[in-house]
């Protein structure tokens, strides 16, 4: 998808329609949207910044799960900047009051299991499953 947030619609109904399909309830198939959002955002708004970039997006179907990876590209001001280290410090500053670290947490409660790692292109892929 292009880098924008006008685009996160598109993939909230996608996967939407997809979860309703595969025969996830209706409270599950808004956590798996509101996971997605949250994921597609921060690579919309800290990944793929540029108006050129892309996010990939990549869905995997199985009989007991369904997975979603979300790929961004990074840019000169991100690269190497994913290390455990630098997420536990992000999850730690997590405040009710401030802004960062909340959709880490979302994402951790709302999936049944989740990787985040950097990606040879600069950016970070992010994966998560949830268990049919």
């Amino acid at each position: 998808m292009p880098s924008n947030v006008c685009y996160i619609e598109s993939v909230r109904v996608f996967i939407g329609k997809l979860s309703e399909t595969l025969g996830f309830t209706k409270k599950r198939t808004a956590d798996i949207q509101l996971a997605l959002d949250e994921i597609c955002s921060n690579a919309v708004n800290h990944g793929s910044k540029s108006t050129e970039s892309v996010v990939i997006i990549i869905v995997t179907v199985d009989k007991q799960f369904l997975e979603v990876m979300v790929r961004d590209t990074g840019d000169r001001n991100t690269t190497n900047w994913f290390t455990p280290e630098r997420l536990a410090e992000i999850q730690a500053q997590r405040t009710p009051e401030g802004e960062g670290g909340h959709g880490l947490y979302l994402i951790e409660c709302l999936t049944d299991g989740h990787k985040i790692q950097a990606n040879n292109s600069g950016g970070t892929d992010v994966t998560v499953h949830f268990n049919r």
